[in-house]
């Protein structure tokens, strides 16, 4: 057993003999605590497993070889997008970082290290620090490692994103914009139904019943890099819901739906649904038309700013926000909405109780004698 050592960032820190490498080398296991108590104990537990051969001589893998096996073996299974995820995490992030050290050399400051340098990216540094977080625990069941140095790390704080429904100019270029019938429908769909964007795109004739007046949301298309791939059964459980299509919406629709002669609403190359290619040249061709639409007016632009940072993810808080002014219940809102539970909706209502009170305060503020 090495000496105890205090590191700078006040933690000791020893390393542990077990046995040798093929080389002739000796193979240590790197442990360090809080106090110099606790790190005796730790050596102590590492001593007990490596004489019940609980621990194996490996330990000295790359984190990157570890990491790609990882990702491989027990995150095939997941969806396209986490998968796209932890790919991007692993290869872009992790490996050119830290993955030539060792797993037994990875210390917490190289890990700190990495998140610092993406410190201006909040949610990227939430995605590496969850990711290390696995690797290093399946490497301890692996018993390749007995600490996870991953998990005190600091992440940079996080900025809310900011909510918003549309604009009145928004709302008034969707009814101008010069749009194709069929950027007309998917726009109206996002707007009269709160509908997730891959929802939307997975819509089929078969799904609306314009005699009940409804749409009936099933599944969701997905992106696997261009293709798209339709995913039967919505985002969970609570996403497959019917949601009643207002009468505004009905008078389009009816002779949009006559006009197809796909199955598929939104039909991308031979009938199939839309690429992400295509998606993406549809919704910049939205956008372009709508701040056409501001600006065709010379008069009416005069003071008029671009539209800006429009999404679709907008259009479906627009909607929960109607939802809020119509009067229906938080409980029918998660129902219409898809979500698994209240948590989003009681934030957007409560959101827009605070709204509807600070107006009250300002009127009684302004119109008193």
């Amino acid at each position: 057993m090495g000496k105890f050592k205090k590191r700078k960032d006040g933690r000791y820190a020893t390393t542990v003999m077990n046995g040798y490498k093929p080389d002739g080398r000796p193979n240590t296991i790197f442990v360090s605590a809080k106090t110099e108590k606790q790190l005796r104990e730790k050596v102590l537990a590492v001593q007990m497993s490596i004489k019940q051969n609980l621990v194996v001589k490996t330990s000295d893998t790359p984190l990157a070889e570890y990491a790609k096996n990882w990702k491989d073996t027990y995150k095939s299974a997941v969806g396209i997008n986490t998968k796209a995820m932890y790919d991007n995490i692993v290869n872009h992030y992790i490996i050119p970082s830290i993955g030539h050290l060792p797993l037994n050399q990875i210390r917490r400051s190289d890990i700190q290290g990495m998140i610092n340098d993406n410190q201006t990216h909040a949610r990227t540094c939430e995605q590496i620090k969850m990711t290390i977080v696995q690797i290093l625990n399946s490497a301890i069941d692996d018993s390749l490692l007995v600490e996870n140095v991953a998990k005190k790390v600091v992440l940079p704080k996080r900025k809310k994103a900011e909510r918003r429904a549309l604009t009145e100019q928004e709302k008034t270029a969707i009814k101008t914009a010069d749009l194709t019938e069929t950027e007309r429908a998917f726009v109206l769909f996002l707007f009269y139904t709160g509908l997730r964007r891959g929802e939307a795109l997975a819509l089929t004739k078969a799904d609306i019943n314009l005699k009940e007046k409804t749409v009936s949301v099933n599944k969701a298309v997905v992106f696997d890099v261009n293709k798209s791939i339709v995913k039967d059964g919505a985002k969970s459980d609570a996403g497959n819901r019917t949601i009643p299509l207002p009468d505004a919406f009905i008078a389009f629709l009816r002779p949009f739906l006559r006009s197809l002669d796909t199955f598929y609403l939104f039909p991308g190359k031979n009938g199939e649904t839309y690429s992400k290619t295509q998606y993406v040249h549809m919704w910049n061709s939205i956008t372009k038309n709508l701040n056409n639409a501001v600006t065709s007016d010379r008069e009416k632009a005069i003071g008029a700013k671009p539209i800006q940072g429009l999404t679709a993810h907008i259009f479906r808080h627009n909607y929960c926000t109607m939802l809020y002014y119509s009067g229906i219940s938080q409980k029918k809102a998660v129902e219409l909405m898809g979500h698994s539970d209240l948590k989003m909706i009681m934030e957007v209502y409560a959101h827009l109780d605070e709204q509807k009170e600070a107006v009250r305060d300002k009127i009684n503020n302004a119109i008193a004698l």
